[in-house]
């Protein structure tokens, strides 16, 4: 009888370590498969687009640039004066939401390459002091602080009564947002 019952306890002991080994393995698929799923969910911080690179095993996209912006103060008056780097060239400028496009004297427009002949001046603009003929022209880049724009419209004034050139609403609409509160400019790309 003690033989029966040793050989049932061996058995039995048998069956049970099988049993652990069979759990354990199925453990360890579990973890397993449960890492899959993980893996499968967006992580915190990641943008929609670098989820389904990785899903998909591509690289992650590049994300775009934090948006630039610049505060300026007002001078004295209330104006808004700024250094503009204008095609790579620097041109004091003030900022006026009331003009129309970005308009440069004919000295500035000369230190920032362009040279309009006189039967480009053509379009006619209202000003303040009447109508003027000017030269429309593209600019390839402003740069304000951190602040830069492509392709910007402009107007060259055919002489130099212009005391300084004004940043418009052809560079200004181009923003992401501006904005005039207590003294201060706000720009935003």
């Amino acid at each position: 009888m003690r033989s029966k019952t040793r050989r049932r306890h061996w058995i039995a002991l048998r069956v049970a370590l099988i049993t652990l080994g069979l759990g354990l393995a199925a453990g360890t698929l579990s973890r397993s498969r449960a890492q899959e799923g993980a893996d499968l969910l967006p992580r915190l911080g990641e943008t929609t687009a670098e989820y389904e690179a990785r899903i998909k095993g591509l690289p992650p996209p590049v994300r775009p640039a934090a948006p630039s912006s610049m505060t300026l103060a007002a001078d004295a008056g209330g104006h808004f004066l700024v250094e503009a780097n204008i095609n790579g060239s620097r041109v004091r400028m003030m900022v006026d939401t009331g003009a129309s496009i970005v308009v440069l004297s004919k000295d500035d427009a000369r230190r920032i390459g362009l040279t309009p002949q006189p039967a480009e001046f053509k379009a006619r603009v209202s000003t303040a002091n009447g109508i003027v003929q000017v030269a429309p022209v593209m600019l390839k880049e402003v740069t304000i602080g951190e602040v830069s724009v492509q392709d910007v419209p402009a107007a060259v004034f055919p002489d130099n009564r212009l005391q300084v050139g004004l940043l418009g609403m052809s560079f200004l609409s181009k923003l992401s947002h501006f904005e005039v509160a207590g003294g201060r400019l706000v720009l935003r790309r």
